[in-house]
């Protein structure tokens, strides 16, 4: 086959910390002004430099050691063999940002493994953002310390940590579910499409647009991305495909949830219609028995206040309130 029985290669860059096998592959075959494809045919491995990343084989890797002077251990570690299968779930092979200080001056910056991680969105030595060709709604999403909490509580749950109150799983597949029966976009929310492109769209823009739980707790992801260009996936996993700024208002709208979640929860069932609110309730009844009771609980101080304020407004208006059932307080709450 190509490759046996050739001398290795007599210049090789050193791999940058944590840099994933796919970048260093690239930086090597730009050395010798070649693409990729042309470096694997020379040295002899099989499969794509992607492919080989998430499911190394022995062979293959003992070809690029040899050609480049390294440890097929090395090499075992610029891969993702290791990464347990939520965090493979969240891997996003083709992502392409980079560190603005990392990269300075260089004609190919490195990729690092970190940065494959849907919700990887700093560079851990420089404390700075990454930089992607995606900069859709960037601008908009500012609350950083937000995004950097969630991001760490995904991170922590992709390597089988689950340090929440409420399971990780659970708090995104509320952020993902429907707070109200979709509906096409209201005029106000078309304001910012020039009056020209309404009317070569009107049919797409008739279309009803899902309204998920995340543009409850993150308000401003909808002003950062209209509602008829949101393309938020039905679940956790279909996340890693989603485009940046769907990521990052995940990120800020888990560690809102994840707060407080009773007060969250509370403020969601505000907002809700009866399609909404069922697929609300149907989720949080699976979450433990201790935090439904505390958001049932959070959710009748919120209604009384409310009723307060409008008794003060309309003393016509009073709320039937049901006997307490005998089950637990979330059950009695849901029933009310």
């Amino acid at each position: 086959m190509a490759g046996e029985g050739r001398a290795p290669l007599p210049v090789v860059p050193p791999p940058f910390r944590d840099e994933r096998l796919s970048s260093w592959l690239e930086r090597i075959a730009d050395v010798y002004l070649v693409s990729l494809d042309d470096l694997r045919a020379h040295v002899g491995w099989s499969r794509p430099a992607l492919q080989l990343e998430i499911d190394p084989v022995q062979t293959d890797m003992e070809r690029i050691a040899a050609a480049t002077n390294s440890s097929v251990e090395r090499l075992f570690g610029m891969t993702f063999h290791n990464a347990s299968s939520r965090c493979r779930s969240l891997l996003r092979p083709d992502a392409r940002e980079i560190c603005p200080i990392c990269s300075r001056g260089m004609q190919r910056p490195p990729r690092l493994r970190t940065w494959s991680f849907a919700f990887s969105f700093y560079c851990d030595r420089h404390r700075q953002p990454l930089q992607s060709p995606d900069t859709r709604g960037a601008s908009v999403l500012s609350d950083v310390g937000s995004a950097c909490r969630g991001a760490a509580i995904l991170s922590n749950w992709a390597k089988g940590g689950e340090t929440a109150v409420v399971p990780v799983d659970a708090a995104i597949s509320l952020l993902l579910a429907p707070h109200r029966k979709p509906s096409p976009p209201a005029p106000w929310e078309l304001a910012r499409l020039a009056r020209s492109d309404q009317q070569a769209h009107a049919m797409e823009l008739s279309r009803p647009c899902p309204r998920p739980v995340l543009g409850i707790l993150v308000p401003e992801f909808n002003s950062a991305v209209p509602v008829y260009n949101q393309l938020l996936p039905r679940a956790l996993p279909g996340l890693r495909d989603a485009p940046f700024a769907e990521r990052y208002a995940i990120a800020i709208g888990l560690a809102r949830l994840l707060k407080n979640p009773a007060t969250a929860v509370a403020h969601i069932l505000e907002t809700t219609d009866e399609f909404g609110r069922k697929k609300v309730l149907g989720l949080i009844d699976r979450w433990p028995t201790g935090i439904r009771n505390a958001v049932a609980r959070g959710a009748r101080r919120t209604t009384t206040r409310g009723e307060g304020r409008g008794t003060a407004k309309n003393a016509c208006f009073t709320r039937r309130v049901r006997a307490p059932s005998g089950r637990d307080a979330w059950r009695d709450r849901a029933d009310a």
